[in-house]
């Protein structure tokens, strides 16, 4: 059985993600660890319990706590990558940015950039 080769794919440069501030850096992590949480929390819902299982109440709170740290770390330390993703699709997703090099903020050309709010 002969199967047509499919080619493969161009996929566009990634930008790159050094522009991004550090909050942009900090909201992006944010969600991966959000993300990765729930998958783990999805995940633990799949194993089945048996009567010899020692779950209760405060293991079930220490388990979601252990996963909560293990979803942050793994945020940390851009082990799934999703971050990076996130930082590439906003920094496409602006419309011609412009970054200064002293404050590391991007300029989007909105209504009050540039006033101060005092």
């Amino acid at each position: 059985m002969n199967l047509p080769r499919i080619p493969p794919q161009k996929h566009p440069q990634k930008i790159d993600t050094s522009k991004a501030t550090p909050e942009m850096r900090k909201a992006a992590e944010g969600l991966e660890s959000v993300f990765t949480g729930e998958m783990m929390k999805a995940m633990r819902g799949t194993v089945d319990t048996s009567e010899f299982s020692l779950r209760n109440s405060a293991s079930d709170i220490y388990q979601g706590m252990l996963d909560e740290e293990y979803a942050d770390t793994a945020a940390r330390v851009n082990s799934i990558g999703l971050s990076e993703q996130i930082l590439d699709y906003w920094l496409r997703s602006q419309p011609n940015p412009q970054y200064t090099k002293d404050s590391g903020t991007a300029s989007t050309g909105g209504t009050n950039e540039g006033q101060s709010s005092e």
